[in-house]
C-alpha cells in the first residue's frame, strides 16, 4: 500500500530510475511509429511532444485486454473514468476531459458520444479484440490532428489483413476464446484474411459476455455484468504505386443494465454504435510534394433505455403540482412508469484532408503540411417521462478548420516547427441560437539534438475548444431527492489553451551487448486554460446547510471561470535486453481553478506503473509482472458525487506461451492481491482478483 507518500518523493525517484536505467538497439515500444503529434509519420521517441504508443505485439503478450482502459491506465498523463454498468471509457490526460478536450479516433473517425448524469461526459464504445494499435500524444500540440484537442489526442488503430497474413499466405482464420474468473467472463473471436493480387480484406466478429464482478472485499458490485457483440470489416485496395483506397466498417452492440448511483432507478441498456470510414492516400515514388491523405467517416452512437422500475413521488414534488394536490397527506403520484422509455443518439460526420510536402536545401531539410478538417454533431434524445432531455439537449454543431505547419531539420542536429491553425464553430439547439466564434492559434517547437542519442525540445502551443451542445443548452429542473433548477447558458465563450512544453528524448542502442536498447521521455508542462467552462453551482441563501424546501433556490449553469492552469511532469523509459525487459511510466499532475484556488474535478492521481519481464525458448514463452502505485485523491471542497480514493497498489502478471505455429497460450493474473479500491472519477469500486486464460488458433494457406 502506498499510504500517504509525497508525490515529490514519488516524481524525484521516478526520474532518478529514468535517467540512471542502462541503454540498448531492439525496437521497443518507443519505437513504435505516431502521427497525431505533426501529421508525418514518425517513431514516439523521435516526436518532439510527449508520446506513447502500444504496439500490437505488448497489446497480445501483455495485456488480452477486456477493456482499452486496461491498456490506457498504464501511460504516463492517461487515466480513464468509467462505471461498472456500461461499458464505455472516458479518456483523461493530463487532467483534462470530458466534452471533445481530449480527441479521441478510431480509425481516424472522431468519437462524440455523450450523455450527461453523474459519470463522464464523453465516452467512446470499442472492442479491443480489433485494436492493433493504440496512439496518445498529450498536450494541445497535437492540435493540427484536429479541433478542440486541448489536453491529447487519442488515436486507435484497428487491425487490417497484414495483422493476420504472413508473408506468402493469400489467406488465414485466427480464433481466440478466452475465459475470465471474476464474473465469469468469456470471450469468442474469430477473424479472417484474404489476399487477392493488390486488394485485401479482413473480416471479424466478436463475443463477450460476463456476470457481476466481485470487487477486493468479496462484494458484488450491482449491475456490472454485460453482453456485447461486435463485427470489424476493413478492405484496401492500391490500384497503382503509391495509391491506396481503405474502407472500414465496424458495428458494436452491447447490452446491460444502467444504474450509475446505488438507490437510481435501474434501466435495461441497449447501445448500438456504427462507424464508417472511406480514406485515400497517396505517396507519389518520385515527386516528394506530393504525400496526400483524405478521409471521411460517419459515426452513429444510439443508446436506448428502458425503466425497470417505477418512479413515484408526493404530488407536491411535481413542478407544477397535480390538481387535488393540496393539504397533507399528499398523494403519491407514478411520474415515470415501469417500461418507460429514453433514448439518446449522436451522429458525428466529417472529413479530413492533408498533404505533405518534402523539399531538401543542402543539408536543411523541409516539411510542409498542409490541410483542413470539419465533423458536424448532430444530437438527439428522447424523454418522454424523465429528464434524460433536459440534461443532454437535442441540437446540432459545426466545427471546422485549416492549418499549415513547416518542419525545418538542420544538419540533422535541429529541428524547427511552426504552425497556424483556424478554427470555426456554430452550434444551436432547443430550438435557440447558440454561440460561433473563430480564433488561429500557433504552435512552434524548437528541437536540438547536442549530443548522439539525445535530444532537447520546447513547445509553446495553444487550441482552441468551441462549447459542446451540453454545456450550452442544458436546462430543466434536477430530480428528487435534490431538486434544482439547471440553467442555459448560450453565451459561453470557448476555451483557449497555452501551453508549454520541455522535454529530452534519449535514445541509445548496443551499450551492453549487441542486441539491447533504451528509450526514455521526460516532459514537464505548463496549460493555462483561458474561460475554462465548469459546471458551477449557485446557492443564494446559502441553505444547503439545513433542511432542503422541495423545489430549492440553487441553480447550475456551465460558465465560463477566468483561468485554469494545469502543470506536471510525465516520465516514461524502457530498456530491453532481449532476454529481459523492463519499462517504467510515471506522471504527476496538478490543477487548479484560478478564480477560487480549488483543484479541478478532473485531476488525477499521482501515478507509477512499472513492467517488468523476460523471454526464453527462442521467444515462445514471453512473461512478466506489471505493478501500478497509485497515490490517494479527493474530490475538491464540496463535491459529493465522487468519492475519495485511497491510495492503492496493483500487482498484475501476464504470459504468452507459443505452444505451435498453430496455437499460442495466454494466462493474465489482474490484481494479485484482490485490493479493495476505487479509482479516482470512478463511481463504483473496482474488481478484484481476475484470473484469465485465452487460447489462439491460427491457420494460413500459402
Amino acid at each position: 500500500m502506498l499510504r500517504n507518500f509525497s508525490r515529490c518523493r514519488l516524481l524525484s525517484g521516478v526520474c532518478w530510475v529514468a535517467l540512471t536505467l542502462p541503454a540498448g538497439a531492439q525496437e521497443i515500444q518507443l519505437d513504435g511509429i505516431v502521427v497525431t503529434s505533426s501529421k508525418t509519420t514518425e517513431s514516439a521517441i523521435d516526436a518532439l511532444a510527449g508520446a506513447s504508443v502500444v504496439g500490437k505485439d505488448q497489446l497480445d503478450q501483455q495485456f488480452q485486454a477486456e477493456k482499452v482502459s486496461d491498456i490506457l491506465n498504464t501511460l504516463p498523463g492517461v487515466t480513464t473514468q468509467e462505471t461498472a454498468q456500461d461499458t464505455a471509457q472516458a479518456v483523461n490526460i493530463r487532467g483534462l476531459q470530458d466534452f471533445g478536450r481530449v480527441n479521441v479516433l478510431i480509425e481516424g473517425a472522431r468519437q462524440n458520444f455523450q450523455r450527461s448524469g453523474h459519470a463522464a461526459n464523453g465516452v467512446f464504445y470499442l472492442e479491443p479484440e480489433m485494436l492493433s494499435q493504440v496512439e496518445v500524444t498529450r498536450g494541445p500540440t497535437a492540435t493540427i490532428y484536429g479541433s478542440g484537442a486541448i489536453g491529447g489526442v487519442v488515436a486507435f488503430d484497428l487491425l487490417d489483413a497484414d495483422d493476420i497474413l504472413k508473408p506468402g499466405e493469400y489467406a488465414a482464420v485466427r480464433s481466440r476464446t478466452q475465459y475470465s474468473s471474476n464474473g465469469d467472463g468469456f470471450l469468442a473471436s474469430g477473424t479472417g484474411a484474404v489476399r487477392v493480387g493488390n486488394f485485401d480484406i479482413l473480416g471479424q466478429v466478436n463475443g463477450r459476455s460476463s456476470n457481476e464482478y466481485e470487487d477486493g472485499a468479496g462484494n458484488d458490485v450491482e449491475n456490472s455484468g454485460d453482453e456485447t457483440d461486435s463485427a470489424l470489416i476493413k478492405a484496401r485496395w492500391r490500384p497503382a504505386v503509391g495509391h491506396e483506397i481503405t474502407g472500414t466498417l465496424i458495428d458494436y452492440n452491447s447490452e446491460f443494465t444502467d444504474q450509475t448511483q446505488t438507490g437510481a432507478s435501474p434501466r435495461d441498456t441497449d447501445v448500438n454504435n456504427q462507424q464508417y470510414t472511406l480514406g485515400y492516400t497517396f505517396q507519389s515514388p518520385d515527386n516528394p510534394l506530393i504525400d496526400f491523405s483524405a478521409k471521411i467517416y460517419r459515426n452513429t452512437t444510439d443508446l436506448t433505455q428502458t425503466r425497470l422500475t417505477a418512479l413515484s413521488l408526493p404530488c407536491i414534488a411535481i413542478t407544477p403540482p397535480p390538481a387535488g394536490c393540496r393539504a397533507p397527506p399528499f398523494p403519491i403520484v407514478i411520474v415515470s412508469p415501469v417500461g418507460a422509455q429514453r433514448s439518446f443518439e449522436i451522429e458525428t460526420e466529417g472529413f479530413d484532408v492533408w498533404n505533405t510536402s518534402r523539399m531538401n536545401f543542402g543539408d536543411t531539410k523541409l516539411a510542409l503540411t498542409y490541410g483542413g478538417d470539419a465533423f458536424r454533431d448532430k444530437v438527439k434524445t428522447e424523454d418522454i417521462f424523465d429528464n434524460g432531455d433536459e440534461f443532454t439537449p437535442t441540437g446540432e454543431r459545426t466545427v471546422s478548420g485549416a492549418f499549415i505547419q513547416s518542419q525545418l531539420t538542420f544538419f540533422d542536429t535541429v529541428d524547427l516547427i511552426t504552425a497556424l491553425r483556424y478554427d470555426q464553430y456554430d452550434l444551436s439547439g432547443s430550438g435557440a441560437e447558440g454561440s460561433d466564434g473563430d480564433r488561429v492559434s500557433p504552435k512552434v517547437t524548437l528541437g536540438v539534438t547536442p549530443l548522439t542519442g539525445m535530444t532537447l525540445f520546447a513547445t509553446y502551443a495553444e487550441g482552441y475548444r468551441a462549447p459542446s451542445i451540453t454545456e450550452t443548452f442544458q436546462a430543466g429542473l434536477h430530480p428528487q431527492p435534490a431538486p434544482f433548477q439547471i440553467i442555459p447558458n448560450p453565451n459561453l465563450d470557448a476555451e483557449t489553451a497555452q501551453n508549454f512544453e520541455f522535454g529530452v528524448n534519449l535514445k541509445y542502442d548496443s551499450i551492453f551487448t549487441a542486441n539491447d536498447a533504451f528509450r526514455g521521455k521526460v516532459v514537464v508542462f505548463r496549460n493555462k486554460v483561458s474561460d475554462y467552462i465548469e459546471g458551477v453551482s449557485i446557492d443564494p441563501n446559502n441553505d444547503s446547510g439545513g433542511t432542503r424546501p422541495i423545489v430549492t433556490d440553487d441553480t447550475f449553469q456551465y460558465m465560463n471561470i477566468a483561468n485554469a492552469t494545469l502543470e506536471g511532469v510525465e516520465v516514461e523509459a524502457a530498456y530491453d535486453a532481449r532476454l529481459w525487459f523492463v519499462g517504467i511510466s510515471a506522471s504527476h499532475i496538478e490543477g487548479v481553478n484560478d478564480k477560487t484556488d480549488e483543484r479541478l474535478i478532473s485531476i488525477p492521481a499521482d501515478q507509477i506503473t512499472v513492467t517488468a519481464g523476460f523471454r526464453v525458448l527462442n521467444d515462445k514463452l514471453v512473461a512478466g509482472a506489471r505493478a501500478r502505485f497509485v497515490d490517494e485523491q479527493a474530490p475538491p471542497t464540496g463535491v459529493t458525487t465522487i468519492p475519495f480514493s485511497e491510495s492503492y497498489a496493483l500487482l498484475d502478471l501476464f504470459a504468452q506461451y507459443e505452444i505451435s505455429e498453430q496455437f499460442t497460450l495466454n494466462a493474465n493474473i489482474d490484481n494479485v492481491f484482490d485490493e479493495n479500491y476505487v479509482q479516482y472519477l470512478d463511481l463504483q469500486n473496482s474488481p478484484g482478483l481476475n484470473a484469465r486464460v485465452g487460447l489462439t488458433m491460427r491457420l494460413g494457406a500459402n
